[in-house]
């Protein structure tokens, strides 16, 4: 895995912010900044990118198609194990570029082969997630964001083993009463971060004293 500095990509290339565009300041845990997003939709990518272990970094708006007119702005550069990707969030008037095959543009098509990016067309509906799960994701992310420095690896560690076929976080923190319940909860969301442990209910309820976390 690269480093920060490695990376192909660590800054936007572009902040314009699109005409009537809804402004989020968010932080990005998986790569330790705050970011600037515009529009519902890339909040969804965002959510969608943090909250799938399997991504190791990102990039928001890391480059700008300038043969395009007008000019296009990739929306996210993505790091996996697997490789690179370079997503576009397709708006209305884009939902038939997965059709077709040399759009956006053949010769940034070619330049990306080349460099061992591959394209991936999303349309909305691809990272929508349920209002809940928004708001979970969001606490979880809050709280990482927070006080992820502050947790030691050996309490994670511990309430992974704790895991096993299910426990609330009721249980949980009663369990580790002499740790404080902040941090506790901030382990848990951690492992749920990493892929560790999963919560079955995240998509559907919000997150409580009684949800349960499961080890995967």
């Amino acid at each position: 895995m690269r480093n920060q500095e490695q990376r192909r990509f660590t800054m936007p290339a572009d902040n314009t912010r699109p005409f009537k565009s809804h402004r989020y300041d968010v932080f990005g845990v998986k790569i330790a900044r705050r970011l600037t997003l515009f529009g519902d939709q890339n909040l969804s990518a965002f959510i969608a990118l943090e909250a799938d272990p399997s991504v190791l970094a990102y990039c928001e708006r890391p480059l700008v198609i300038n043969d395009l007119k007008p000019k296009r702005v990739v929306d996210f550069w993505v790091e996996r194990e697997s490789g690179e990707e370079l997503w576009l969030l397709l708006r209305p008037t884009e939902r038939t570029w997965r059709s077709e095959p040399n759009l956006p543009n053949a010769a940034f098509n070619v330049w990306a082969a080349a460099n061992d990016l591959s394209i991936v067309l999303h349309l909305p509906e691809d990272l929508g997630l349920p209002d809940e799960a928004r708001r979970n994701w969001g606490e979880i992310l809050r709280y990482l964001g927070a006080n992820s420095r502050f947790v030691h690896a050996e309490l994670s560690d511990q309430i992974y083993r704790m895991c096993g076929d299910g426990r609330t976080i009721d249980e949980i923190q009663n369990l580790l009463d002499d740790e404080d319940p902040i941090l506790v909860r901030t382990a848990i969301f951690r492992l749920v971060h990493e892929g560790r442990i999963q919560i079955p209910s995240i998509l559907t309820s919000a997150i409580g004293l009684d949800t349960l976390v499961v080890s995967r």
